[in-house]
């Protein structure tokens, strides 16, 4: 009787092999895409990009990964970092990963990160994904109303959403023709990695001015906005329905607020906020519920030991971690590079130093470079096309 043979492998199922994939890093993952034809087609295939979202440490206790986008005010140039703080992290940081560099136009839209995404106007659209260093140029958007008369103005505003329903990240694309008291809306809409590399007309919805702002939370894209083009006293928050592609009005309660430009959208536990940073106080409007317009103030006052946030000419808002902290940063590129992590409800805020940006061979000056944002990050392997 033949002994058996215990040098041959077992056969793993690749339903096996494909869970164990979704528990490795994007760096892993995208070396191992050449294994072969099979793994190559379960690694890029949208439900294996969100089981492996899934699997990323978020929340309380984990490392926060931040990009950072910077914008070089003399060649337009865009570059992305990303770095990791550690849980315990209190002092500062060693050199952080270099993403990639993008040629384009000087636009100050940057989107947020969502679900390992971003977006900026590159004078064209563009989507790029930090973990795999790739970028997508969208296809040149215009707008395609004639103008009534010369005297007719356009204006253009973008926004970024991600719709966990389909899990789609789209691109909104909004112009409004202003022709003396009126406004004529446009707006387009890209699915990125839909497989069509082109442009949807979608309804246009009522008309209105938009901030230059926005910022996306389950699936709904906010941004306030006029009612008219004479009328700057009146706002509402629109929102937009990623999935249904639809919009719709919330009205406000302080116009004191929600007038002002140095006002900022975040997302505060799930929840759209509007934060206004005034000497020593964060004044917040918190929506609790959206079909009765429910807004909730708050009134936070900066402690001593935190009143280094308070430096409105050096440090911006830049966003929210998973766990609620705002994020605070410096406006500029400069040595030493700070990010304060303050948490609201403890009152307390972590700074830490960011250390080797400014040894990277920028073109000019690295003091010329603009800190557009910085938002937290989670690693995707989704592709673009």
């Amino acid at each position: 009787m033949d002994e058996e043979d215990n040098t041959r492998p077992e056969h793993i199922p690749h339903e096996l092999v494909s869970e164990i994939l979704t528990r490795l890093d994007v760096k892993s993952l995208t070396r191992f895409r050449s294994v072969s034809t099979r793994w190559n087609s379960t690694i890029v295939h949208p439900s294996f990009s969100k089981s492996h979202l899934c699997h990323s440490p978020t929340g309380a206790g984990a490392p926060v990964t931040l990009v950072l986008s910077f914008i070089n005010r003399f060649n337009s140039e865009r570059t992305v970092f990303s770095v990791k703080i550690l849980p315990n992290q209190t002092t500062s940081l060693p050199n952080p990963t270099h993403v990639l560099t993008i040629p384009g136009f000087a636009h100050p839209f940057v989107s947020q990160s969502l679900n390992g995404l971003i977006c900026f106007n590159l004078g064209a659209m563009c989507v790029c994904n930090p973990s795999t260093r790739k970028f997508l140029k969208l296809p040149w958007s215009k707008t395609e109303i004639p103008p009534p008369s010369p005297a007719s103005t356009h204006h253009r505003r973008n926004a970024f959403g991600f719709d966990p329903v389909s899990n789609a990240h789209k691109v909104l694309d909004t112009w409004i023709t202003c022709h003396e008291n009126e406004m004529v809306m446009e707006h387009k809409i890209f699915t990125v990695g839909s497989g069509c590399n082109k442009w949807k007309r979608i309804a246009d919805g009522p008309p209105y001015f938009p901030f230059n702002e926005s910022v996306c939370i389950n699936g709904q894209i906010y941004f306030r906005a006029f009612t008219s083009v004479t009328d700057s006293e009146e706002t509402v928050m629109v929102a937009f329905d990623v999935n249904r592609e639809e919009f719709r009005f919330i009205q406000m309660r302080d116009d004191a607020i929600s007038n002002s430009e140095e006002a900022v959208l975040i997302e505060i536990d799930g929840r759209l906020a509007i934060v206004h940073h005034q000497d020593n106080l964060l004044l917040m409007w918190v929506l609790m519920e959206e079909k009765d317009a429910k807004w909730v103030k708050k009134r936070i006052e900066i402690p001593s030991m935190c009143s280094e946030i308070n430096d409105r000419g050096r440090l911006k808002f830049a966003g929210t971690t998973f766990s609620g902290d705002i994020i605070f940063a410096e406006r500029s590129l400069v040595k030493p590079f700070y990010v304060f992590l303050y948490d609201i409800k403890k009152n307390e805020a972590k700074k830490v130093e960011i250390c080797g940006l400014t040894d990277f061979n920028f073109d000019y000056s690295s003091v010329l470079m603009n800190v557009m944002s910085v938002s937290e990050h989670v690693e995707t392997i989704k592709c673009l096309t």
